[in-house]
């Protein structure tokens, strides 16, 4: 059982469908969702933003968790009895660093193995992937501040993700030349939409592109 929310951004009053969808994957009435932001977030800006989305689909248990300057090894481990666990935005290089620093790619694979419902934003999104190569191309790349050499990520599926589309063909000709020189697969989102795995199935909302070197065409929703 693998269940993941692959989402560009956080956007309120976006996508209702999607919005419903999220919901629709917790069993608990009351469940609960753990966050862990991309880098410490000490006045809680990021979190809080985020704790107003999922309060507005109705699930109001939000627990920070931080692996960077806050980070409590004797109590983190709690983060793995919630529902779901938040995977932030932010620079994507200095997340997997920390992710790696805090020896977490085990646990996390686990959980979603065990059941666990994975949702990442942007970054958060990307570090569910194979590799994290993505977010060092194109022109709006995070920089690479911790030189980090090991890119790859969580690998929890076999694709590619690309946050932020502007919904341009240039950008999609650009992800296609991705695809063919790393003989890969991505699936470029644009702000409001996502990529909902239920197992064996993947869900498209919004405006949401399929690019494979495999395939001539793309698929969209």
């Amino acid at each position: 059982m693998t269940t993941l929310v692959l989402l560009s951004d956080l956007v309120f009053k976006s996508n209702d469908k999607l919005d419903q969808r999220i919901r629709s994957l917790f069993n608990s009435e009351q469940p609960s969702i753990g966050y862990i932001p991309s880098c410490s977030d000490p006045e809680r800006k990021y979190f809080e933003h985020t704790r107003r989305y999922y309060n507005q689909v109705g699930i109001d248990n939000i627990q920070y968790y931080d692996l960077d300057l806050e980070y409590e090894e004797r109590t983190f481990g709690s983060i793995f009895e919630c529902d779901a666990i938040h995977l932030s935005g932010g620079n994507t290089f200095y997340f997997l660093s920390l992710l790696q620093k805090r020896n977490v790619f085990g646990l996390l694979h686990s959980y979603v193995k065990s059941g666990g419902i994975l949702i990442g934003v942007s970054a958060g999104s990307i570090l569910t992937t194979p590799t994290i190569e993505i977010a060092g191309y194109g022109e709006d790349a995070d920089e690479n501040n911790v030189d980090l050499k090991d890119m790859r990520a969580l690998g929890l599926v076999d694709f590619e993700f690309a946050p932020h589309w502007d919904g341009s063909e240039d950008t999609l000709n650009s992800l296609s030349k991705y695809t063919r020189v790393n003989r890969t697969a991505v699936y470029a989102c644009q702000d409001g939409g996502g990529v909902v795995i239920n197992d064996e199935s993947v869900e498209l909302y919004g405006n949401v592109r399929r690019l494979d070197y495999r395939e001539s065409g793309s698929n969209h929703e």
